[in-house]
């Protein structure tokens, strides 16, 4: 069962592309390869203490477990599920307290691995995220802070593929009820995660936590966000980011409820109390990863010749000889060799993914699906067909999160952050 995976991980190291006609039946590569093989996207969460990153990541986690009507489902190390599936039960037990924040010393670092099952039944791992959460502490109050730390921060920043900053909605709502206490926290949030991200070229999602806190000031939820977005705006380091940086690469605003409209409110001593009976309906929680992929080759194509691009996809498309594996893993290393940088911390081994990638999110105009697969079959043989099961199961996770970036932006146009004229 296994089989498929271990062979197309030999496909995407490009010092076998040259050999591919005389390797086409090869062993299938060690398992260790294959585990390691799949390609990893890195993404970094900014947040003050208490912002509800915990919430978020405990809430997104038990949400993207199962497939619930997608093709995909994330897993983790036993050691981190157990982590998360405790901070989950402790969210949504209305006779607990929220949990505890992160403190400085325990940055925490998460590895998703994003998993597909294709219609043969067999489980394809099509890439993993690496989230790490940094303390909120060591973003707002770096003075006590661990010199090593920050440099660690700086460090895993500027690698990133893409950087999330939490702002809390708790005290987004403090500052449109007029209190100064809210307006003045959030502009400190932003000053202190703009000069970090002011240094960086990947795409970056600001989320709003604590959505459902929000709910009355205006009926309809892209006025909201609209309103949020307004007061945002209104800080000079905020607009000049989104002026300076959406020329060049995605920048998003989403906004989140880790437990949903029914779950917790804001009680006359001005806390956030869970509601007795609660129940947690998590609202967009899957949405700031499920745009990682998308929002990274959306910046590569900014990068990319429009006519280079068509002609590559060309050959791709119309690829005899090597086959169409070995067309698709080249085509990958064109856009790898060509964006460069773009890619982030992509390794370029990963020539087979990032060439699927391009033909989901690019080639929109390619063969129709029950074109392509009779081409297909008359070409691959056994062990290629296996090969290309792989391929058109991860492309179908990509044109996924594709899907989910583009339902959001359809619902909330406001999520887009523009330079503003």
């Amino acid at each position: 069962m296994g089989f498929v995976v271990l062979f197309a991980v030999a496909l995407v190291a490009a010092a076998l592309l040259a050999r591919f006609a005389r390797a086409r039946r090869r062993p299938p590569a060690s398992a260790a390869t294959a585990a390691d093989g799949a390609p990893t996207f890195r993404v970094v969460a900014l947040g003050p203490r208490g912002s509800g990153k915990t919430l978020l990541l405990a809430s997104m986690y038990h949400q993207m477990q199962t497939p619930s009507g997608r093709s995909y489902f994330f897993t983790a190390p036993y050691d981190q599920v157990a982590v998360l599936n405790q901070w989950f039960t402790q969210v949504a037990d209305t006779g607990q307290d929220w949990p505890g924040g992160t403190t400085s010393a325990d940055t925490r670092e998460f590895m998703f691995t994003v998993r597909t099952r294709a219609p043969s039944g067999r489980l394809h791992t099509v890439m993993k995220l690496g989230y790490l959460e940094y303390a909120g502490g060591l973003l707002t109050d770096p003075q006590g802070a661990d010199a090593s730390l920050q440099t660690e921060l700086l460090r895993r920043i500027e690698s990133a593929d893409a950087l999330i900053g939490l702002i809390d909605g708790f005290q987004l709502r403090q500052w449109i009820d007029g209190k100064y206490e809210g307006q003045r926290r959030v502009q400190h949030t932003l000053t202190a995660m703009i000069g970090l991200m002011m240094l960086v070229s990947c795409p970056i999602t600001f989320v709003i936590t604590k959505w459902d806190l929000l709910a009355d000031i205006d009926a309809d939820e892209n006025g909201r966000l609209q309103i949020v977005r307004k007061l945002l705006m209104s800080n000079q380091g905020f607009r000049d980011l989104v002026n300076t940086h959406s020329y060049h690469r995605v920048v998003r605003l989403v906004p989140v409820s880790a437990v949903g409209p029914t779950f917790a409110a804001v009680d006359d001593h001005g806390l956030v109390t869970k509601l007795p009976g609660g129940e947690m309906h998590p609202t967009n929680v899957d949405a700031p990863l499920a745009s990682v992929v998308p929002d990274v080759f959306e910046q590569v194509q900014r990068k990319l010749d429009h006519a280079q691009l068509q002609a590559a996809l060309a050959s791709a498309r119309g690829a005899s000889g090597a086959g169409p594996v070995a067309a698709i893993a080249e085509l990958g290393s064109f856009v790898v060799r060509t964006t460069g940088r773009a890619l982030g911390a992509i390794n370029p081994l990963y020539a087979a993914f990032v060439g699927d990638a391009v033909a989901e999110l690019f080639g929109r105009a390619e063969d129709s699906q029950a074109d392509r697969q009779a081409r297909v079959d008359r070409r691959l043989t056994e062990v290629e067909r296996e090969i290309e099961e792989f391929h058109l199961a991860r492309r179908k996770v990509i044109r996924e999160f594709q899907s989910r970036v583009d339902i959001l932006e359809g619902r909330l146009p406001a999520s887009r952050l523009s330079a503003e004229h």
